[in-house]
């Protein structure tokens, strides 16, 4: 699989927006699965301007590894790290 490195998309205009430009950074992204949530660290790269993270193929790996095994049930691998509260 090809990282966002080997792509060499750095400093290339975002596809969504069209305005900003694409840079590696390191993200934290926040996926629900029902009523639960994980978190995952990942790679990225960050438009400028509308902030859309574009994953290369192994970080949506990762990811996709995470919400799979979250639906699963399997939280062995998990760190507990608080509560969720909504407000009424």
């Amino acid at each position: 699989m090809h990282t966002m490195n080997h792509l060499q998309v750095d400093g290339l205009i975002c596809p969504r927006c069209g305005v900003g430009t694409l840079s590696p950074a390191r993200v934290v992204e926040t996926l629900r699965v029902g009523a639960d949530a994980v978190e995952v660290a990942v790679d990225a790269n960050v438009c400028s301007y509308c902030s859309e993270h574009w994953f290369d193929p192994p970080a949506q790996a990762l990811i996709d590894d995470a919400i799979r095994r979250l639906r699963d049930g399997d939280v062995s691998h998990l760190t507990h790290i608080g509560e969720l509260y909504r407000a009424s």
